[in-house]
Formats: structure tokens, C-alpha cells, sequence
């Protein structure tokens, strides 16, 4: 990506993070100079634009760039202004080139205001002016001053009886025409208005270079959604049309939607990849420029089409009924239709039937929060990607239960590394749990003077079970629980490993483990006296009163 294609996706990124009216105020009129060496340099009309940038946003703009380019950001902003046209004579100007050239100082976001102004009223201009002329360069140069200091302007007066309100874009400022020329200012109204102003490319986002079918880590919890995505990929809109793919945040959903989009770009089709967001703004400046056809155009004229968190246009009727229309429009042409949402389609109360049974047409696939081993098997991949060793202790520590997000496994495996190398102290259970301490929601088990052994000597005096049992293949229901019960409470009340844990109840594997822990968490969570008889045991331990 060059240094446009990345400052266009970090303004993406960073509209929904910011006050509507702060981001107009200090973003819109920025665009990028240079990416060079890690140094990302950002144009600002005004020196007090960058003092604001510098001093409230420079933070939140780097750290937005390193999660788009992957890699450390140095941010810089420099005061620069445009440079005038070759073409900019004066009176040698026909009054047709004239409004275009005052159109692309308008469209690039009030740069060079001072400079603007003294060229709003030449002197020749004046004899053509009617009666009421003498307000318009007061009115400009009012703006002049409050442009310095990065305000947007208010809407101009229309003077001439010629212009109408809605041809006349609100950034648009009242220049004067040669000779009371005023067919060239019709004509410079259309050519004036941007399709968007805060979307000023006409394709859509960017996608993840990362997310790809080879970087996706399958387990039983996605196995569906990445086997019908990548079925899609490699025949889009013969099978499943629509894919609806829904489950909960950090899962892995945006991750296969690039992945399809990835496949589809490799195999020269016309892919557009955008969010509800963006779709409802884009919608949204359609209408108020009068660009309907050129937003249909574009939504309509590709090959697949990828919308991400599409539950957000539920309640919007504008919206939803331009999306029910584009929907029908794709699959009448058997263009692929891919989108994504934190729910299923009948649990997005606000979503219009008519769409709710169009996502229900072709195929749901939900992706579930990822069990222990793929757990494992995604911070293995992560570790590898990272090339950095990471012992099979620490891996385990940090995929425990509580951690169910694939974005809070990776974040955790980035803390306790960062951790590890800043403390220049190597990776052990205890650096991690020192590392996560404030992270996890359950703390890392207290210090305890139980031991395995305590604690199998105590389940088998409470159960009235036999040791060798316990260790023992038996699969009986009062030897399985009093078994999954010992799991549990070793894992949480000693400081055992999960491998120490299965040796000491017969060479059991890592998994097995971690499968009689879940066991027993879940019929804690769900029964009361589960619960109850959980903590009796556990107070028999503590107490040793068997």
C-alpha cells in the first residue's frame, strides 16, 4: 500500500473513535505527503491544525497506522499549501476553466484559505456584480479567518437568482464571474460536489493482507464456517448465496471475509469490501449530493460484495431498503454476497423481514469461541508467526478457559512476551501470571500449600473412592465425577502443571485435563448444588477435616 491508500484507511478507522464535529474539524482537509523508513508524514492546512493534531490525536494516529502496516510508525505533520495551476493566468482564463480549478482547491478540504480569498474578487470582477455584490468578498473574508484556524465555513448566500440551493455544495464559496457570466457557475456545481466528501475514493476498504485461507487455524468451533467460505471463494454465487457468518467478537469472522475477498481478487474479479458504517454514510452522501446513480454503480457493477457487522443497519429504512435493492440486484446476476453479523438474522429484532429472509436464503454458519486445543493451536501459530519460543507451559497457562477471544489470546501472548523481553527475564508460568494479572478476569490461582497428592487423598476420603480407581480406565459415573472433581481442584488449587496433574492420576493426557476442568466449571455455573458440593470439598482440603 502507498502512503494515500494507507492515511485513506486510517481515516476510516479513526471517524468512529472521534467526535463527529472534531473530525471534521481537524481531519477533513489532511491527506499523506510520504511513508518513507517508518516515518509516516501527514499534510495540515494550518499550523494550528498540527499543534491540535500534535498535541490531542498524534497517539491515537499512530497507533491506528502500526495496526494497519504492521510495523513501528514515526508520525510527522507538515504545514504545507497547495501550489497554483500552470493555467492560472488571470485574464487569461475562460470563465469554464476558471470553476474547475477553484473546484479542486474546494475539494481537497480548505487548504490555502488566505490564498483563496485574495483571488475570490480580481478587480475586473466587480462592474458585473448586481446590487447586493458588495457583501459577498465581506462574507469571504470572514471565512478567510475562521478557515485559519481550521473551522469549516458556513454555507454561502446565493447572490445570483441563477443558483439554486440544491446545486450549491455547503463548502462551496460565492466567487464572482466575468461579465455576469453565469452559465459556467451552473456548470461548476456538479463538477464541485464530491460523491463524499469524508469518502473521498470511490472503492472501498482495504483489506487485511493477513487474513488469509492459510493463516485461518480450524478447529471444531469454525470448521463449518471456514469450509462453506472457502466453497464460496472458489465459486462465488454458484453456492451458498448469501453467506451469512455470525458469532461473537474476535472469532475469526472479518478474518474469513478477507480471506474470500483475498481468493476473488487472485482470481481477477471485482471485489468491494465495506462495513454497515460505511455503507450508511456513503448511502447518506448520495442523497445529499445527488450521486444516487454513481453509489449504485459502484455497489452493483462487482463480483462479490463483503459487508462486515451488517446488524448495525437494522433501524436505518434508508438504508436497509438501498441494501434490500443492491441485494436483489447481485443475486438476480449471481454476484456472491458475503456478510457478517455478531447474531443471527432472527435475533436482530430492527432488521425489515424482507432482509431478514433474504440472509436466511442461502447459508448460516456460525463461528463458537475457540475450545482448548484449537487454543493452543492458534497461540502455536502466533508464536511461529512472531518467531519467538515460547515454552509449551507458558502456551498452556495462557490458554486457559477464561480466555475465549482469539483477539484476548493473541493480546495476552503479546503482553506476557513484552513482558518477558522488557524484563529481560526468561518465559515461565510465574512471568506470565505476573504478566496477566490484570488482564484475565479470574486471577491467577493464589499461592497454596496443597499439593496433588493433598488433594487426591482428600477427594477419594470425601467420595469414598479408592486411589487406584481414580487412576484407573473405570468409567463408572461415582469414579468419572469424583475423577473430573480431582482434575478441577488440582488445577486451580495447586500449582501443578497439567502434565504433573495427569501423571499423578494415571499418565492421563494434557487434554483430558482440561476437558474434566471444563466439565466440572460449566456444572458449577449452571447448578447451585454442584456449586455448593464443590466448595464442601474444598473446605474439607483446606481444613483437613476428612
Amino acid at each position: 500500500m502507498n502512503a494515500k491508500q494507507i492515511w485513506q484507511t486510517a481515516i476510516e478507522r479513526l471517524r468512529p473513535r472521534v467526535n463527529s464535529a472534531v473530525f471534521t474539524t481537524w481531519f477533513q482537509g489532511t491527506s499523506a505527503l510520504s511513508f518513507q523508513d517508518g516515518v509516516f508524514i501527514i499534510r495540515v492546512p494550518t499550523t494550528f491544525a498540527k499543534a491540535q493534531l500534535e498535541t490531542r490525536f498524534q497517539e491515537l494516529i499512530r497507533s491506528t497506522l502500526i495496526d494497519i502496516t504492521g510495523g513501528p510508525v514515526e508520525v510527522r505533520f507538515e504545514v504545507t499549501k497547495e501550489q497554483p495551476a500552470a493555467s492560472d493566468n488571470g485574464g487569461d482564463q475562460s470563465p469554464t476553466s476558471r470553476p474547475a480549478k477553484r473546484t479542486y482547491r474546494l475539494a481537497k478540504g480548505r487548504l490555502s484559505a488566505p490564498l483563496r480569498g485574495k483571488r475570490a474578487t480580481p478587480p475586473e470582477t466587480t462592474p458585473a456584480l448586481n446590487s447586493m455584490a458588495p457583501s459577498a468578498p465581506q462574507d469571504n473574508a470572514y471565512r478567510q479567518k475562521k478557515e485559519d484556524y481550521g473551522i469549516p465555513p458556513r454555507p454561502p448566500v446565493n447572490y445570483k437568482q441563477e443558483q439554486t440551493p440544491s446545486t450549491t455544495s455547503p463548502y462551496a464559496a460565492p466567487y464572482p464571474e466575468k461579465n455576469g457570466a453565469t452559465e459556467p457557475t451552473r456548470k461548476e456545481s456538479p463538477s464541485s460536489q464530491e460523491y463524499s466528501p469524508v469518502h473521498p475514493s470511490a472503492e472501498g476498504l482495504l483489506m487485511n493482507p493477513r487474513y488469509t485461507f492459510s493463516a485461518f487455524i480450524v478447529g471444531k468451533s469454525n470448521k463449518l464456517a471456514h469450509a462453506t467460505s472457502l466453497a464460496v471463494a472458489e465459486n462465488p454465487g454458484r453456492i451458498y448465496n448469501p453467506l451469512f457468518l455470525y458469532g461473537g467478537v474476535g472469532l475469526g469472522k472479518t478474518h474469513l471475509l478477507h480471506a474470500i475477498g483475498h481468493a476473488g481478487e487472485s482470481a481477477g474479479l471485482h471485489v468491494l469490501y465495506t462495513t454497515s458504517e460505511k455503507f450508511t454514510n456513503e448511502i447518506i452522501n448520495a442523497i445529499r449530493f445527488q450521486k444516487t446513480e454513481e453509489f449504485r454503480s459502484k455497489y452493483r457493477q462487482i463480483d462479490i460484495l463483503l459487508v462486515d457487522d451488517i446488524q448495525f443497519i437494522a433501524g436505518k429504512e434508508s438504508t436497509e431498503e438501498e441494501f434490500f435493492h443492491t441485494f436483489n440486484s447481485l443475486h438476480n446476476a449471481n454476484k456472491q454476497i458475503v456478510v457478517t453479523s455478531d447474531r443471527p438474522p432472527k435475533a436482530i429484532s430492527s432488521l425489515q423481514d424482507r432482509l431478514r429472509s433474504r440472509f436466511e436464503w442461502g447459508l448460516l454458519a456460525d463461528v463458537q469461541p475457540p475450545e482448548y486445543e484449537h487454543r493452543l493451536a492458534i497461540l502455536r501459530s502466533k508464536c511461529d508467526s512472531l518467531r519467538f519460543t515460547v515454552p509449551a507451559s507458558v502456551i498452556e497457562y495462557i490458554a486457559r478457559p477464561t480466555c475465549s477471544s482469539v483477539r484476548e489470546l493473541e493480546g495476552a501472548l503479546n503482553r506476557v512476551i513484552a513482558y518477558a523481553t522488557l524484563h529481560d527475564a526468561p518465559l515461565t508460568i510465574s512471568l506470565a501470571a505476573q504478566a496477566l494479572e490484570h488482564i484475565y478476569d479470574k486471577k491467577p490461582p493464589a499461592p497454596s500449600n496443597l499439593t496433588v497428592n493433598d488433594v487426591l487423598d482428600g477427594i477419594c476420603r470425601y467420595y469414598n473412592v479408592n486411589q487406584e480407581l481414580l487412576r484407573g480406565k473405570q468409567r463408572d459415573r461415582d469414579i468419572v465425577w469424583p475423577r473430573q472433581v480431582a482434575m478441577y481442584l488440582m488445577r486451580e488449587e495447586t500449582s501443578a502443571s497439567l502434565l504433573q496433574i495427569g501423571t499423578a492420576l494415571g499418565g492421563r493426557d494434557h487434554t483430558t485435563i482440561m476437558h474434566g476442568w471444563e466439565k466440572v466449571h460449566a456444572e458449577m455455573g449452571n447448578n447451585d448444588q454442584v456449586r455448593q458440593e464443590i466448595a464442601s470439598v474444598l473446605d474439607s482440603l483446606q481444613n483437613r477435616s476428612f
